[in-house]
């Protein structure tokens, strides 16, 4: 007497469904995560090109202070920006915010 399991093609094809399942909301899950990390590095690399344009800029500038014909305004600027210094026939005027405004 033979007998017959008509549940086990049910049970197969549940197994079935449930793996799918299963595997799409993993590959979703890792989809999701992946937009998230391309944002954050998105946002990391326009910070890095900022940066990398404000140095560029500095390094010109430092170039072009390198020259013989230069050199003389480079040390002036640095006296004048970083030591305070002044002219002695020269009249230095500090203007302070108004708190109020």
């Amino acid at each position: 007497m033979l007998l017959k399991r008509k549940s086990g093609k049910k049970h197969r094809s549940g197994f079935i469904y449930i793996a799918l399942s299963a595997v799409f909301v993993f590959v979703l899950i890792n989809v999701i995560s992946m937009q998230i990390d391309i944002s954050q590095k998105k946002s990391e690399l326009e910070a890095i090109n900022e940066s990398l344009n404000i140095l560029q800029i500095n390094n010109e500038q430092l170039r072009r202070y390198c020259s013989d014909e230069n050199r003389m305004e480079y040390i002036e600027q640095i006296a004048r920006d970083q030591l305070d210094y002044s002219y002695s026939d020269e009249t230095v005027y500090y203007f302070i915010p108004n708190p109020t405004s």
